[in-house]
């Protein structure tokens, strides 16, 4: 299942927003050694009993945000990331900061909205062994009142199990390029709440970390117009973007094949030092011009430091 969310972009957004990297500043040091994964552990599992305990304390936003995401992957999804399926939620929440600075019970109020988040996922999926492979957070400033910040939330999670990994499209894989609309040539109408999207995801898995849980996530968004490409049969970039050879926007094995044999350059393209690539949320977007408007895909891509392995 994929928690579908299609996304209209204007043309500053898309070039001064949307797609800037997320990347955080960070209080700590990201690359972790075997040594110190316990004393990482530990520090979190002391914010925890401090946030719960020591009524009147309080945290810069920034030192925070490290804290509450690393404590939340603690417990959410210390696991072995390796997923059937994925799915992803994003949501906004209050950042209840002044100057900067955050207090404790502020900070619990956030860590129960998540959770209700991470809780509802869980129910909606029917099975109890749903689980969650990486919890992103990522405070912003509003800019409705001066300082005022805000929490940007996203959640991937899904039922454990293990599949093949870099498997490629076969014959039938005839996926529209989103909408949840299912296949498309003659086989349109079946498997419909999937399209190429979810097909990418699945097909981009692995290969898969040594169980833990991530601290020190940052997300990147990788739109195809940030990739060009010059051996691209089917277009101009690595990844699909509508072109006059997609009036319909039916993708073939033969192209879908394609855009799996670029993951690995765009996975690492995007990799920050001393990071682990943690998972990938393939989105359809389109960009509203003046008198038209084109579609292409986006890879949301997050990377994190793996308590349990080192960073490759």
């Amino acid at each position: 299942m994929k928690l579908y969310k299609y996304r209209i972009l204007t043309i500053i957004m898309a070039a001064a927003v949307i797609f800037a990297s997320c990347s955080k500043e960070r209080v700590d040091n990201d690359s972790q050694s075997a040594a110190e994964t316990n004393k990482t552990t530990q520090k979190l599992i002391s914010f925890r009993q401090d946030m719960f305990s020591k009524s009147g304390g309080s945290m810069t936003s920034d030192s925070a945000e490290w804290h509450l995401e690393g404590l939340l992957n603690f417990e959410q999804a210390n696991n072995t990331h390796e997923f059937i399926q994925v799915e992803f939620l994003y949501d906004t929440l209050t950042w209840p900061a002044s100057n900067g600075v955050i207090s404790y019970e502020g900070l619990q109020q956030v860590y129960a909205s998540v959770n209700d988040l991470a809780r509802s996922m869980a129910l909606q999926s029917g099975n109890p062994d749903y689980t969650f492979d990486v919890i992103d957070l990522q405070v912003i400033e509003t800019g409705l009142k001066n300082g005022e910040q805000a929490v940007m939330v996203s959640l991937s999670g899904g039922l454990p199990g293990t599949i093949p990994t870099y498997m490629p499209f076969d014959a039938t894989d005839y996926w529209e390029s989103g909408g949840l609309q299912g296949k498309c040539d003659i086989y349109a109408g079946q498997f419909m709440g999937r399209d190429a999207t979810t097909e990418l995801e699945d097909h981009f898995r692995g290969p898969y970390t040594i169980p833990g849980y991530y601290i020190s996530v940052d997300t990147f968004y990788a739109p195809a117009f940030e990739n060009e490409a010059t051996d691209n049969p089917y277009g101009d970039y690595m990844m699909w973007m509508e072109n006059k050879n997609h009036s319909n926007n039916c993708l073939s094995p033969g192209e879908l094949n394609y855009y799996l044999s670029k993951w690995d350059f765009i996975k690492n393209k995007y990799k920050p030092v001393n990071k682990t690539y943690c998972s990938v949320d393939v989105e359809l977007d389109v960009i509203v011009f003046p008198n038209s408007s084109e579609e292409f895909h986006t890879y949301i891509l997050k990377y994190g430091v793996n308590i349990g392995s080192n960073p490759n």
